[in-house]
């Protein structure tokens, strides 16, 4: 299992007024998303749905070692997120 975890460049996260995202992928496909918005759209409603998947993602991960899988976490900052 290979986790890729992208969050802004620091040029980037400048140029979005300070707010940070962050997207998390694995094995290459995009599973998890977050980013700082309006502070009416900052709950688990709105920016942060994606929290609700974390039970599911811990799932995966355990999964994953109980089958011997490799884990590899890479860390990417780009400008795209």
């Amino acid at each position: 299992m290979i986790i890729k975890i992208i969050s802004r460049t620091e040029e980037e996260f400048e140029r979005c007024e300070y707010r940070q995202a962050i997207k998390i992928e694995v094995d290459g496909r995009g599973i998890f998303e977050v980013h700082d918005g309006e502070l009416e759209d900052s709950n688990l409603s709105r920016d942060f749905a994606d929290c609700w998947k974390i039970p599911e993602l811990m799932q995966m991960a355990y999964d994953a070692g109980k089958k011997g899988e490799t884990f590899e976490i890479i860390k990417e900052e780009n400008e795209e997120i």
